[in-house]
């Protein structure tokens, strides 16, 4: 008997079965061939990716909206600082200077922030679909101040780096090749939140009260 077989019959006997019949032991013997091949993923809800994103997303305190190109980005910003009583001063990460930030009538400043922005903007590289993260990857283009400092933290999101599980983000940093490992690479999951105080969720806690993603697609 190996040991996996061994651990398996003590807890049948803590639980008061009896062994496994032939046909459960073969059920358990072709399941265990597609861990070792593939990781058994779960099955995500019917619809698009896009669709899939939003509801994880939500459920975790998290918003999105869409925009049609990248060129539409600094509006949508603008937008949603106008619609939560900021001001138009935002700390964008270097890889979205590129984008017309003053037609738009921000005021933005490029790099990481030391803390006294209430609005930081940063670009995600992968979105997973299955509970609403966002992938960032640190770096001089999307400092990681960006995601924990300001109040409020936009994510620009591009529709074709969603991917349905976590676990393929992993095999795609692997094969990124010269441009290798970050030194950080931060998951988050909607906005900072706690339940220390009397089981109350508080959101802010330790970071960005608000988590808007702005899928490009």
């Amino acid at each position: 008997m190996s040991g996996r077989e061994t651990v398996l019959a003590s807890i049948r006997r803590g639980l008061g079965r009896g062994p496994l019949g032939d046909a459960a032991r073969r059920a358990l013997d072709e399941r265990q061939g597609a861990t070792d091949s593939a990781p058994l993923l779960p099955k995500l809800p019917k619809g698009p990716l896009q669709q899939v994103f939003r509801a994880g997303l939500e459920k975790v305190s998290g918003t999105m909206s869409e925009v049609a190109k990248l060129d539409e980005v600094p509006g949508a910003v603008a937008g949603y600082l106008a619609g939560h009583g900021l001001g138009p001063e935002a700390a964008v990460a270097p890889s979205l200077e590129s984008l017309d930030w003053s037609g738009a009538g921000i005021q933005a400043s490029f790099g990481p922030t030391r803390g006294g922005d209430y609005a930081g903007v940063s670009l995600a590289w992968r979105g997973v679909a299955e509970n609403g993260s966002l992938v960032l990857l640190s770096g001089p283009e999307n400092p990681t101040s960006l995601n924990f400092l300001p109040d409020h933290h936009i994510v620009v999101l591009h529709g074709k780096d969603l991917v349905a599980h976590l676990e393929p983000v992993w095999g795609a940093l692997r094969e990124r090749g010269e441009k290798g490992w970050p030194r950080t690479v931060n998951v988050i999951t909607g906005p900072s939140r706690t339940a220390d105080i009397e089981l109350t969720i508080q959101l802010g806690a330790h970071g960005p009260r608000s988590l808007h993603v702005l899928l490009v697609d």
